[in-house]
């Protein structure tokens, strides 16, 4: 009889144990929901893969969105003459402070205006993260991009994560958590 309590004490254990595991692979599976929603961005719930493309940067070096594989790639397209851009902007470079050395790149992509204007942009907000040029507005016209500013959040691996149409508060706490969370995963 003792055998058996024992085992009906062992078999509680562990189908106690087996419970608390399922529930957290279900809230580690949604972990970011929670900040998706505060934030107000769209999750893509299909794996889809990010598009390459390669635009060059303020300075006519060419680079690649494949380049950054292996990065957590907040991908914000914009430009100067954009308000609710102007108002975003200074959010965006306290995130990339705060993480760019922890594997995550800003690359912000300005829709089809002169170089210098740009140039000028950057420097007046004392921006230090990646400025890319769609001189011609074939990225912003193959990622379906009809209104700015537009970011998309793309993993590790290159897929798209989760966007954002209109400006947010990159510098909240609900957006460091979620960049933290990608990071992490």
């Amino acid at each position: 009889m003792k055998k058996i309590g024992k085992y009906l004490h062992l078999f509680s254990i562990v189908l106690l144990f087996f419970f608390l595991n399922v529930y957290t692979l279900k809230e580690r599976a949604h972990a970011d929901t929670h900040f998706i929603e505060a934030l107000a961005l769209t999750r893509f719930d299909e794996k889809v893969k990010a598009q390459n493309f390669a635009l060059k940067d303020l300075n006519g070096n060419e680079g690649h969105l494949e380049d950054y594989r292996g990065k957590v790639i907040f991908l914000n397209f914009w430009a100067t003459w954009c308000s609710a851009c102007l108002v975003e902007m200074p959010s965006m470079e306290k995130l990339y402070s705060e993480f760019k050395n922890k594997g995550f790149i800003i690359l912000a992509v300005d829709m089809q205006e002169d170089i210098e204007k740009v140039r000028k942009f950057k420097e007046k907000f004392k921006l230090s993260f990646p400025i890319l040029l769609d001189a011609e507005g074939v990225v912003v016209s193959h990622n379906g991009v009809n209104a700015i500013p537009a970011t998309f959040l793309i993993d590790r691996a290159g897929y798209l994560h989760a966007a954002a149409l209109g400006a947010r508060d990159w510098a909240s706490g609900d957006a460091f958590l979620l960049i933290k969370h990608l990071l992490d995963q």
